[in-house]
């Protein structure tokens, strides 16, 4: 089932991916790196809000969809409570607009915008998640993608330069999910109609991840703020686009086989208890590592060509030099995530992530400041590295003393570290162009000796899929027939 699924949310998810790539392509070839550092402040402060007060939320509906029965009080109560948060992130706004003499207030306009566009769109796209549904989730991903990337186009080519560029964003966040709105949600709005019981787990469970995710946004997002501040707003484009281009090659990939995964791992631990949820854990880490680690390994010697490919020329002599860094850190933090955090959320024991990540998000903080003015970007690069690598080890040592042994498929590991080796010797007699034609080449060869080099290492796996598979087509099929049919 996880590959059935893992399957479906990579044409689900991976074609929006690709619309994405596109845009970072286009966009760098559009605007300047001052005008790119710009627009990726705006995405930093609109994430950071978005982590404080809504992902709380969605994380909350995500895990408790399954056993809500879906009622119309489910329904109710978490639009209720998205439209508190979204009057409380207003008033915040107001005020720290009065308060403020140099915060741009079409700035912080665009963020909150972009904010609440964003929250409302994982929240539907976490639903279609719980109901199992990779084929509308991939419509509307893809619906998403390709607005935001035609109106972004559009807006900057008006002469709009970031500010249109964000516009165009939170449209395409908005319009896919007007289908979605009419069915599920509607306008009314009947208080009455909550269930606070169910409000008060969605709060038990997900406050606590508030200042968790926090905090990983903080390493994720806090580098651009510090970069911005003691470098300048130029460095700080520069820095975000290779970050975007990077993090979305690796985390993407690694978010898609998550995507199909957690839902499949609650399922197993509330049907058949925990000893099956581990086991489905597992899976679900060999088959990350399978992605990810490759896609590492193939970005970071591909890494000329792929700037070349995807980037504006003002842009690519620093994404050449910090590839290498921020993929590993987006390997780490795609683990991490998906790898280690998912016992803390199968097992409802979130508070115990804060800690790990309160540790790496100050070092990545620390590291950042202290490392920026002797190393430049790669320094900040490389503290996101750290960071992500602290906050594996620790929370890897809270699970195996509070939860038994983290779930890892050490020996899957060892064979996903061959199969690469294969893959890179495979490539290397074509590396050292960066046409966009060899890059195609590589890709494919690279793609090709791997996928073999996994059929023969994981042969027993693959031959009972198969038979799986197999068994499955084979049984027969009875039709029941209304009448008149």
């Amino acid at each position: 089932m996880l590959a059935r699924h893992a399957f479906a949310y990579l044409l689900s998810h991976g074609v929006p991916a690709l619309v994405g790539f596109l845009g970072i392509a286009v966009y760098s070839r559009m605007l300047s790196p001052e005008q790119y550092g710009r627009y990726a402040l705006v995405l930093a402060v609109s994430a950071l809000v978005n982590a404080i007060v809504f992902e709380w939320l969605k994380v909350s509906v995500l895990r408790h969809y399954k056993s809500s029965n879906q009622s119309e009080a489910f329904y109710m109560t978490v639009k209720v409570a998205f439209i508190g948060l979204m009057a409380g992130t207003l008033a915040i706004a107001a005020i720290t607009l009065l308060v403020s003499e140099w915060l741009s207030p079409p700035l912080v306009l665009l963020a909150l915008l972009l904010c609440w566009a964003q929250a409302w769109y994982q929240l539907n796209l976490s639903l279609l998640r719980a109901e199992l549904s990779p084929v509308r989730y991939g419509r509307v991903a893809f619906a998403r993608s390709l607005l935001g990337l035609i109106l972004g186009i559009l807006f900057i080519a008006a002469g709009y330069g970031e500010i249109g560029l964000v516009i165009g964003i939170v449209v395409g966040l908005v319009l896919p999910l007007l289908p979605l709105f009419w069915q599920r949600w509607g306008w009314r709005f009947h208080q009455k109609a909550m269930d606070y019981t169910l409000l008060r787990q969605f709060a038990a469970y997900g406050l606590p991840l508030t200042l968790t995710l926090l905090l990983g946004m903080v390493i994720h997002q806090s580098d651009r703020i510090i970069i911005s501040e003691m470098i300048g707003i130029e460095a700080t484009g520069m820095y975000a686009v290779t970050y975007d281009l990077t993090e979305q090659t690796i985390f993407t990939l690694m978010l898609i086989i998550n995507l199909a995964a957690f839902p499949l791992a609650v399922k197993a631990l509330e049907e058949k208890g925990e000893e099956a949820a581990r086991e489905q854990v597992k899976a679900n880490t060999s088959l990350l590592l399978a992605i990810g680690i490759p896609a590492l390994c193939g970005l970071v010697v591909l890494r000329e060509g792929v700037a070349e490919l995807f980037l504006g020329e003002a842009f690519r002599e620093t994404a050449v030099l910090l590839m290498p860094y921020i993929a590993v850190g987006a390997l780490l933090k795609g683990f991490k995530l998906y790898g280690v955090d998912i016992m803390f959320h199968l097992y409802k024991q979130t508070k115990l992530q804060m800690v790990p990540v309160a540790v790496a998000a100050i070092a990545n903080v620390i590291l950042t400041i202290a490392l920026l003015p002797t190393y430049d970007l790669e320094g900040a690069a490389f503290a996101t590295v750290v960071a992500y690598g602290l906050a594996i080890a620790l929370a890897w040592l809270f699970i195996n003393k509070q939860m038994g042994r983290l779930p890892f498929p050490g020996k899957d590991f060892v064979k996903v570290l061959c199969a690469t080796a294969i893959m890179l010797l495979c490539m290397w007699p074509f590396l050292g162009s960066a046409h966009w034609s060899m890059l195609i080449l590589q890709v494919g060869i690279g793609g090709l000796s791997y996928g073999v080099a996994c059929l023969l290492l994981f042969r027993k796996q693959v031959q009972r899929m198969y038979k799986k598979v197999n068994r499955k087509q084979n049984q027969p099929v009875i039709e029941k027939r209304g009448d008149g049919q």
